[in-house]
């Protein structure tokens, strides 16, 4: 088995040496440019030979020359983006000139030109390109062009912190959620974009300019650029050619503003204020009146020109970006009134030191107007807890550009970006925890493209990547511990004390990339090879839970300092974890042109992409081996990483006004670093877990979890005691992807375009637990009624609740009966990230494209899909859908419509120039005409969130279980249970059932949901409670001023959501970044008072408003 694995690796190593060796290329090319092609026919539709063709690039005046083969047929490849006049001369025939052809980013144009006999001086005219139709690849993407960019507001606005240029904010991607077969990500919370035909967002991949931008730990772009610095914005979508790779979803690319021959710039501020907003629904639930405090100011110039006319061009741009703010937990807070704390001081055995931490840091509640909690045999009074603290952020981004025409052989283009964001982190609930969290990033590429001769080019591109980011826990003390723990009190909603759950962390990156291509036309082929560097040198300075994370089903659970009853995990280790990681790529392939209409696209890709630092230390819990069973060894990357991309486009007749294109790929998806993190083996890091039926008393007094630490032990039994992570090495993530589509010309301004996709996602990552398994099972559980039994069935229950909790699972022990691997010796769950996740897509995608005429543009887009999987969030990003499964040995039975599933999406984007006195004076003209209207509609179906009891119903020692459903309930009820013994008797709670208890009878036997008590047998499945949809207008309002032929004054307004309609969709309307909802799940728990109230939980997304001013010349 080891000598086939190190076989097949020599050998595709030597493959891919010899492809090196042989052609001195890149890989991902992910060019910030496109290719223009044509055949040169004569008006009888011969072809001609030794035609001279140019393309003048109409912005900088810079010509590219080459000829037509035998067959007629020319190609320029690498051409930067833009507009474009194309020439055609040969002797005997009238020059021809094709004008305004748009190239479009990572796009293949065709453009075929007729000569008419006569003389060359002749000269005919076409003065208008019909729009860019891709009739030679299979590929499938949506490209944006400046005035999108400039003109829709959610180009502009990130709803993470208000604009562009802040940290994690990229509004820029936010055109990604304009085309067809997108959803957004709704409140799953990881990854960056939307979720391109069903592949999850952290499976997209980000470029700058061709050049990798991709954050290696938690996926999603590392430096930031505004809007006003980009010229084009591509995503590829599933489909693409070989030399594209690293993702599975999209790839998307944004290319910066260059200069030109016209010295040009800008002047811009976009602001924000509390007063232009209005209330969101979750502030009126906390009390406020008015909007919280929220002042944005982004400032900035650009300015770009020549530095020799034709050759050589600079552009710049620099962005100021202070936010002052309020910040407020995500959900309303509760707290005991001052009654309360009084009740609570005078109950015997309560703990003085966990309440005078308590008192010390929960405000109290001002009213009594949640009701009450029960501490023993005594009511206390509860009340929400308004809480808003002050919070800021101030980012500087900077963006320089060159571009350098050296001959015509040559050119050069250098790009340098520079974010930096000084702030606070409100990450913790409450705003005594908060800490200042610095992020820089720095971000520098050269790329060289030569020209060998017309048929031979070659692109090289390097780059470096720098970003560095801390956030601290403070110095906050818990007497009789070594570490301020986080302490969550599920019956105060979901209160959580101590900092942010994710610190103390920190982060250095840094990213090295060289990549090169060459290409080559050899009669009807167009040859491409490539191949790709990186080296990904990542510490991370995190030890997840290093603190103890301990929640509590109730407030008296801890003040009675009992083991928390709803989680409890502690790790330790060293503060530095190496995660870096190289990624080598190679690729080949051949657009080969059977026929003048009919082009195959046939690519193989190969990545290799070794294991993180860290991980490879995993072998040295060797002595922890259980012969026939686990071994811990070194985690080897996977040796056989091949994609195939096969695609054809076929254009029938001769007018190249539609194309049917379609094809099938592989893709592996993006590699990063916080799963590694999360699964570090003992050399770096132990973890500890809570047994969570022990009830014991004295926990945080005895010090709570120690997390384990100290050297790595040799004996079997005490190396297995402390394992508590597994890495799995071999396998990869990776979709297949199949397409079929049609796409037509309409007229003279318009592309229509309908497509069916389908994906497969294989190997994907699912967090688990290996070794757990319940104690509940279809053989061993409480029955839960929907109505009340008869006494006579009540007693012929024999099982009992105590008979449910003293089953061991085989392997198990009587200390921890759910331990698959405890007999064995080890103690810990031991948490994994297995490639053992499935998903499936199918979708129907239309479009319709209207390019600028008259004044007016817009792309209508339409998307019938269905997605399902049996794993979707790979961590704790989100309460709405569980990272792991209900029964970690159970996957299949996870398997339902996915987080990410949107049936039904629509959007439509215009952009109108109204300009109703064109033909008038400069004061009809300028100041009462010359406006700009644009705006995005957009209506989505819901996502669908998970019921859950909230406990841990089937006793595997994890609090993700789900409901029972009552097939006659009304759809979207919800009840909690009463535990009964064989007598009738009630006999404690769903979450403390007496150990008498035979039966849980629902207390309304008309809810569709049913909570699952201890030791019942859940049975909903994943996915079932819908949200509310997405219903939305986003609309801009732009008026302009011609001060001089040169400089113009440009003023307006952009209103998100303008209706301002309460939309409680768990995630955001028109942005990609991720919203990760991890606060209170009352929600999704049946019987809690606040189930199905999703607008205590959930922001509305409640109108903003953002206004702007500025200056061109």
């Amino acid at each position: 088995m080891r000598f086939n694995s190190t076989v097949r690796l020599w050998i595709n190593a030597a493959v891919l040496i010899a492809i090196v060796a042989l052609f001195p290329f890149q890989l991902p090319a992910q060019a910030v440019s496109g290719d223009l092609v044509g055949t040169v026919s004569d008006s009888t539709g011969g072809v001609i030979a030794n035609v001279s063709v140019t393309a003048t690039n109409s912005q900088t005046g810079v010509r590219t020359a080459t000829t037509t083969g035998a067959d007629g047929a020319f190609r320029f490849t690498n051409l930067p983006v833009g507009t474009y006049t194309i020439t055609a001369t040969a002797t005997g025939f009238a020059k021809a000139t094709v004008e305004e052809v748009l190239l479009q980013l990572n796009n293949v144009v065709t453009q075929n030109v007729t000569l008419a006999v006569g003389e060359i001086a002749t000269t005919v005219e076409v003065t208008a390109a019909p729009p860019p139709l891709d009739t030679t690849t299979a590929q499938v993407q949506a490209t944006y062009a400046t005035r999108e960019i400039e003109e829709l507001p959610s180009a502009s606005f990130g709803r993470t912190a208000g604009l562009a240029g802040t940290w994690n904010s990229s509004p820029i991607w936010n055109l990604s959620l304009l085309g067809a077969g997108v959803s957004s990500q709704g409140g799953v919370g990881q990854g960056v974009g939307p979720a391109i035909a069903g592949q999850r967002p952290e499976n997209n991949s980000f470029y700058l300019d061709g050049v990798g931008n991709n954050n290696h730990y938690t996926t999603g772009p590392l430096a930031v650029v505004g809007n006003d610095a980009v010229a084009e914005v591509s995503i590829l979508k599933n489909q693409f050619s070989a030399e594209f790779g690293g993702a599975s979803g999209g790839v998307f690319n944004a290319i910066v503003k260059s200069g030109t021959n016209q010295l040009h710039g800008s002047i811009f501020e976009y602001l924000q204020n509390r007063n232009l907003n209005a209330v969101d629904a979750l502030q009126w639930t906390q009390g406020l009146t008015s909007p919280p405090r929220f002042d944005s100011n982004r400032l900035g110039a650009t300015i770009g020109g020549p530095i020799i006319k034709n050759k050589l061009f600079y552009f710049g741009d620099f962005e100021y970006n202070p936010i002052g703010q309020s910040s407020a937990p995500g959900s309303p807070l509760n707290a005991p009134t001052a009654a309360g704390l009084s009740a609570l001081a005078n109950i015997p055995g309560i703990s003085k030191t966990n309440l005078g931490v308590f008192t010390k840091y929960v405000p109290v509640a001002p009213s009594n107007d949640q009701g009450t909690i029960q501490a023993g045999n005594v009511s206390v009074p509860i009340g929400s807890i308004p809480i808003t603290s002050p919070n800021f952020d101030n980012s500087y981004n900077a963006v320089a550009s060159i571009d350098y025409n050296l001959s015509d052989r040559d050119q050069l283009r250098g790009r340098y970006i520079f974010n930096r964001l000084t702030g606070i982190d409100p990450s913790a609930q409450l705003p005594v925890f908060f800490q200042s969290s610095p992020n820089n990033s720095q971000f520098g590429s050269i790329s060289e493209f030569h020209s060998f001769g017309p048929t031979l080019q070659n692109e090289f591109r390097s780059s470096f990547n720098r970003n560095y980011q801390s956030t601290q826990a403070g110095n906050f003390s818990f007497p009789g511990l070594g570490a301020f723990p986080n302490l969550t009190i599920d019956d105060l909603n979901s209160l959580q004390i101590g900092p942010d759950p994710n610190t103390p962390s920190g982060l250095i990156q840094n990213l090295l990339q060289l990549q090169d291509n060459l290409s080559k036309v050899a009669g009807r082929h167009t040859l491409k090879f490539g191949y790709s560097f990186t080296d990904i040198i990542l510490t991370n300075y995190f030890v997840q839970r290093v603190r103890g994370d301990y929640e509590y089903n109730t407030l008296a659970q801890y003040l009675f300092d009992l083991t928390p009853d709803v989680f409890g995990e502690r790790s330790a280790g060293p503060n530095a974890d190496p995660l870096g990681f190289l990624e080598n790529s190679a690729f080949a392939s051949d657009d080969f042109r059977i026929r003048p209409n009919l082009t195959v696209n046939l690519g193989v890709r190969y990545e290799y992409v070794t294991t993180p630092v860290a991980s490879r230390t995993q072998i040295y819990s060797a002595p922890a081996n259980v012969p026939g069973g686990i071994t811990f060894g070194r985690p080897y990357f996977s040796p056989n990483d091949w994609s195939p991309r096969v695609g054809f486009a076929y254009s029938p007749g001769k007018n190249q006004m539609w194309v049917i294109r379609g094809g099938f790929s592989r893709s592996f998806a993006l590699d990063y670093g916080n799963l590694a993190a999360n699964t570090v083996p003992a050399f770096f890091q132990t973890t500890q877990d809570v047994n969570l039926a022990s009830n014991a008393p004295n926990f945080l007094a005895n010090g709570g979890l120690n997390g384990g630490g100290g050297t790595l032990p040799t004996d079997p039994q005490q190396a297995r005691a402390i394992i508590s992570t597994y890495t799995f090495g071999g396998q990869r993530p990776y979709a297949l992807t199949w397409t079929l589509g049609v796409e037509r010309l309409l007229g003279k301004n318009y592309t229509l375009e309908a497509r069916y996709i389908g994906t497969k996602g294989v190997h994907l990552w699912d967090q688990t637990r290996l070794n757990i398994a319940p104690q509940v099972s279809p053989s061993n559980y409480i029955p839960t009624f929907f109505t009340m039994p008869s006494p006579e069935t009540l007693a012929s229950l024999t099982k009992t609740y105590a008979q449910v909790k003293s089953y061991i699972v085989p392997g198990g022990t009587a200390s921890r009966p759910f331990n698959q691997f405890a007999s064995l010796g080890f103690n810990q769950s031991i948490l994994a990230y297995a490639p053992q996740a499935n998903s499936s897509y199918n979708g129907l995608a239309l479009q319709i494209t209207r390019r600028y005429s008259n004044g007016l543009s817009y792309i209508a887009a339409y998307t019938w899909s269905h997605l399902l999987d049996d794993a979707t969030a790979t961590n704790f990003s989100t309460q709405l859908s569980p990272r792991r499964a209900q029964d970690f040995q159970n996957l299949r039975a996870e398997w339902a419509s996915s987080a990410l599933d949107r049936r039904h999406r629509f959007t439509l984007s215009p952009v109108y120039d109204w300009r109703p006195f064109s033909g008038r004076g400069w004061l009809m003209k300028d100041l009462a005409g010359n406006w700009t209207l644009s705006g995005t509609y957009t209506f989505e179906s819901p996502e669908y969130a998970t019921v859950q009891s909230g406990i841990d119903s089937n006793l595997n020692n994890d609090s993700l279980d789900r409901s029972i459903i009552n097939p006659a309930g009304a759809a979207n009820a919800g009840s909690d249970v009463i535990p009964y013994n064989a007598k009738g008797q009630q006999s404690g709670t769903a979450a403390s059932p007496g150990s008498d208890v035979v039966a849980f009878v629902a207390k309304n036997p008309n809810a569709r949901y049913v909570k699952a008590g201890l030791g019942a047998l859940p049975n909903a499945g994943r996915n079932t409670f819908p949200l509310k949809r997405i219903n939305n207008v986003d609309l801009g309002v732009t008026k302009r001023l011609n001060v001089t032929e040169r400089w113009r004054l440009s003023l307006g307004g952009q209103f998100f959501n303008l209706f301002n309609h309460a939309q409680y969709t768990g995630g955001y309307l028109s942005d990609v970044s991720g919203l990760g909802y991890i606060g209170s799940r009352n929600d999704l728990v049946p019987g809690n008072a606040l189930f199905g109230r999703f607008d205590q939980f959930y922001s509305s997304n409640s109108r903003q408003i953002q206004v702007f001013g500025k200056i061109n010349f």
